[in-house]
């Protein structure tokens, strides 16, 4: 007769039995599942080995080319500027070892680099409008030629940002000594190289520009080099403005003296000051831009960009797809 120790034991089993088997097929599968995740590591492990390798490769091949570039460079922008004089203008933020580098290829293209002028970024810092009042104030009237602001540049902008474009106008003008023609009715008026080198000592002792190797030479030629794209909310519109108004007075109402923007790649994506010159009609048109010209590929550009503005014509031209190719058409 079966009684109820017979069921307890038999229920005791059963659960035993299921015990015992969980633990033996888990076990087994944790091994298969242990030996799959390994088998994927050591191939993701090889995978990602295989993409440094190649992108080493890729390293290599870049600097192999840059460094090509940099000792083909100076034969191909030979007499390329010859009699022409070129001013060298750095915004805030803008790489200053790539003025140097990209003054250095003006000199082996045969111009004239009158000065490297670098702007600070206490110029569009609005908490500094008073004081830039200030120095604006102690410039002689001579400095202006006589003509009284706002410049091409200067009409456009706010009033917040007044005493900024005022000052990037009055260093626009020291730099190719000269006021183009304003909206007031006021004609383009030529600035005496000693007032212009007056308008960059002030500036430049206040704060707001750091000046080198300066002469009183005026530039037919203006190579301004744009910071990378910051991001976008930061100021970034209103820094743009600004700048682009500095363009148009640098470039002397689009009738006489060149100018070309020139910046790293990414300058040229939105909200890059590139990607924002070549939107704008009017700098669009009488402003070359060149992107790369952190590179000496880009710098080579920024050369033939410059020589195709003394034929009167404007481009865009780099590395990233631009409108006009990645270099201006010479014979």
């Amino acid at each position: 007769m079966i009684d109820f120790r017979y069921h307890v034991v038999s229920i005791v089993a059963v659960f035993l039995a299921l015990t015992v088997g969980l633990v033996i097929g888990s076990s087994y599968l944790s091994k298969i599942a242990y030996d799959g995740l390994n088998h994927q590591l050591s191939v993701l492990r090889g995978e990602n080995q295989s993409l440094h390798g190649a992108q080493d490769q890729l390293s290599a091949q870049v600097r192999d080319r840059d460094a090509l570039l940099a000792a083909l460079g100076p034969d191909a922008v030979a007499g390329k500027l010859g009699g022409h004089s070129v001013a060298v203008v750095v915004l805030p933020g803008a790489d200053g070892s790539t003025a140097d580098s990209l003054s250095d290829l003006l000199g082996k293209a045969g111009a004239t680099v009158t000065g490297v002028v670098t702007l600070k970024s206490g110029l569009l810092d609005p908490a500094q409008s008073g004081k830039l009042a200030q120095v604006a104030a102690r410039l002689p009237a001579a400095s202006r030629g006589g003509a009284q602001l706002p410049s091409t540049g200067a009409s456009a902008t706010p009033d917040k940002t007044a005493a900024a474009a005022a000052a990037l106008a009055d260093i626009a003008g020291a730099v190719v000594q000269r006021i183009p023609a304003n909206t007031s009715g006021v004609g383009e008026q030529r600035i005496a190289s000693d007032a212009a080198t007056t308008i960059l000592s002030i500036y430049s002792t206040a704060g707001y520009a750091d000046v080198k190797s300066l002469s009183t030479l005026p530039a037919d030629l203006t190579v301004v080099l744009a910071p990378s794209a910051p991001t976008a909310g930061s100021g970034t519109d209103t820094a743009n403005t600004l700048y682009l108004g500095f363009l148009k007075d640098l470039a002397g109402g689009g009738r006489s003296d060149g100018a070309v923007l020139a910046g790293p790649a990414s300058a040229a994506v939105s909200p890059g000051l590139l990607s924002a010159a070549v939107k704008d009609g009017w700098v669009s048109k009488n402003v070359s831009t060149a992107d790369s010209v952190d590179q000496a590929s880009g710098r080579i550009i920024t050369v033939f960009a410059l020589a195709e503005e003394t034929t009167g014509k404007t481009g865009h031209y780099g590395l990233t797809g631009t409108a006009d190719g990645p270099l201006p058409d010479l014979h």
